[in-house]
């Protein structure tokens, strides 16, 4: 059998092939390791942001603790927890508490019981009630101008053995649900509360728990952006978040974080709970703006987080993408916030004090 020969051109051209990929598999092997050892408060670019105005003080008018708040134009609504109102309205530019207002009672313009959550839109305070199982829809003109007659639209929205939504969030003509159901993570409703479906599964294995008890166990929080059609669901204590996109097929998946730490479990007898102990905090405060993703986030155990009011001086912002964008570093812990496209609102209690302040972003 003839032997073949390489010419000294080829021997060297076959050489240079086989270095050459060497080098890739080196920086490739090199680029997973990094990207393995990456986590979710690893980032690139991180602004340390040393200048801020305070807003806001409630010296003359104590107000609860703030669950949550949202800014809309000149306006910064918070939602609070164990007070006699339930929401307080701020002009950001003056500073001045504009009203007060939302008190539970069975009277005129009183309601049963106020979600956690709420939403601003088409100039309404949105909110639920979940005794009657009814999305409310309140004026804000109304509220601000201190009519004494509101304008107040309510409806009611699904519920279930197999469909226990908990938190209702409009989008577009349609809304979405998060909760505890026997399918999904969360359900899809058509503008007349037809059920659309029950979309997603949970990133992380739990097949120990039925269906209908999983939303329960494992919450969860969403941020809309309906300019892109997108929003994102993150799964509390632990460090896994998605991107939806709603398009005419219905919702596609366009994002998940790598993870790497989710909710511990603890059982008792046939019973689970988490593990807080033994669980990392995680996801504590998000917010967004259409064109950022904001959140923070601790490492430490949510027992330990929890002992230290979950604060935090760090803001870690995605696009809509999922990709990292910058970290931002504050001057002080603060407890909750919120953001638009130029502006992050922060919370912080000072000596029993509840101060808001806003930064540049």
């Amino acid at each position: 059998m003839p032997i073949s020969v390489l010419s000294e051109r080829e021997f060297k051209r076959n050489k240079m092939k086989k270095v050459n990929l060497l080098l890739v598999c080196i920086v490739l092997c090199f680029s997973c390791s990094k990207q393995g050892k990456e986590g979710v408060m690893d980032f690139d670019k991180v602004e340390y942001i040393s200048s801020y105005d305070s807003i806001y003080a409630d010296i003359d008018e104590p107000m609860g603790p703030v669950v949550e708040l949202h800014v809309s134009g000149n306006m910064l609504v918070l939602n609070h927890a164990n007070d006699d109102k339930q929401f307080s309205f701020i002009d950001i530019e003056s500073g001045r508490l504009v009203c007060r207002w939302g008190t539970v009672g069975e009277g005129s313009n009183e309601f049963i019981d106020f979600s956690s959550n709420f939403s601003l839109k088409d100039s309404c305070l949105i909110f639920q009630t979940s005794a009657t199982k009814e999305i409310n829809r309140v004026s804000l003109p109304d509220i601000l101008n201190h009519r004494s007659i509101l304008r107040i639209a309510k409806e009611a929205y699904p519920y279930s053995a197999d469909f226990r939504p908990r938190r209702i969030y409009p989008f577009h003509d349609k809304k979405i649900a998060l909760g505890s159901f026997k399918e999904g993570v969360f359900g899809l409703l058509e503008k007349d509360n037809t059920l659309i479906s029950c979309e997603g599964d949970f990133p992380f294995s739990c097949d120990k728990v039925d269906g209908i008890y999983r939303g329960n166990l494992y919450q969860s929080r969403l941020l809309l952006n309906e300019d892109k059609n997108r929003f994102a669901l993150f799964y509390m204590v632990s460090d896994a978040f998605e991107i939806y996109e709603l398009d005419g097929r219905g919702m596609r998946k366009v994002y998940m974080s790598p993870f790497r730490s989710v909710p511990q479990l603890r059982e008792r007898g046939e019973r689970f709970s988490i593990d807080y102990d033994n669980s990392v905090a995680g996801f504590m405060t998000v917010s967004a703006s259409s064109k950022l993703i904001g959140c923070t986030y601790s490492a430490k155990s949510y027992q330990e987080a929890a002992s230290q009011d979950m604060v935090s001086d760090e803001i870690l912002c995605f696009d809509w993408e999922g990709k990292k964008v910058q970290k931002y570093v504050l001057p002080f812990a603060i407890s909750n916030f919120c953001m638009d496209a130029e502006y992050l609102y922060a919370v912080r209690y000072v000596d029993n004090q509840t101060v808001i302040y806003r930064f540049k972003l």
